[in-house]
């Protein structure tokens, strides 16, 4: 029965990591499609969302299996939790590279202005962060998750100086607000991701350590 059990979380754990190396891939293109304005390549975002959702359940499910048939001891329910935690966290960035491609749509059809200051900064935390912490749950690597985990606080500072350079641009050119208000909005969505990512390296702490601590 113990063979079975492992042979079941180590395919969790490949899934989750597979999830986690693909959600890398859309974020990367979530900026591509961003800096161009490529409407098809929004759509195919958006559409690429229900794959991530169809992840987010399997896994689920697999785990929900692994309690009713192998009934785990108290570690392994720690770490069966802690994955099932996760898996949402993904699913829930997944869904921010959605919105995103929702405003780019919205952005095509205005004339097109600059993008603001420290996007392309904000995009390379958030790849770093993810890609780190992906790695920290395949090592089981504390440390490498909490420096992950650290890399939230250089995401906020950048959401504030990104706020900060939209309202002088707001009021020096208030012609296209519109345009600015969409792309505060998906500042905001790259900041909610930092912090996402930022709970994926609190369960793998709480995995390996067996304490769960808040690092935001």
């Amino acid at each position: 029965m113990r063979v079975v059990y492992t042979n079941e979380l180590n395919q969790v754990n490949k899934q989750i990591q597979q999830m986690g190396s693909e959600l890398i891939t859309a974020i990367e293109k979530t900026r591509n499609v961003l800096n161009t304005l490529d409407i098809q390549g929004a759509k195919e975002l958006m559409e690429g969302d229900e794959v991530f959702d169809k992840m987010n359940q399997d896994i689920e499910t697999q785990c929900l299996d692994i309690v009713v048939t192998q009934a785990p001891v108290a570690c392994d329910w720690r770490r069966i939790a802690s994955i099932m935690r996760m898996v949402a966290d993904l699913e829930r960035i997944a869904d921010h590279c959605s919105d995103i491609a929702e405003y780019v749509l919205k952005l095509s059809e205005c004339q097109r202005v600059e993008i603001p200051d420290y996007f392309g900064k904000m995009f390379d935390v958030m790849i770093e962060m993810l890609t780190d912490t992906v790695q920290a749950f395949v090592d089981m690597d504390n440390e490498k998750a909490i420096q992950a985990a650290n890399r939230d606080d250089l995401q906020d500072d950048y959401f504030e100086k990104t706020v900060e350079n939209l309202i002088v641009r707001m009021e020096k050119q208030p012609k296209e607000i519109t345009q600015y208000v969409d792309y505060l909005m998906i500042a905001k969505y790259l900041e909610r991701m930092a912090d996402h990512t930022t709970n994926l390296a609190e369960w793998i702490a709480y995995m390996v350590k067996g304490e769960l601590k808040t690092y935001q």
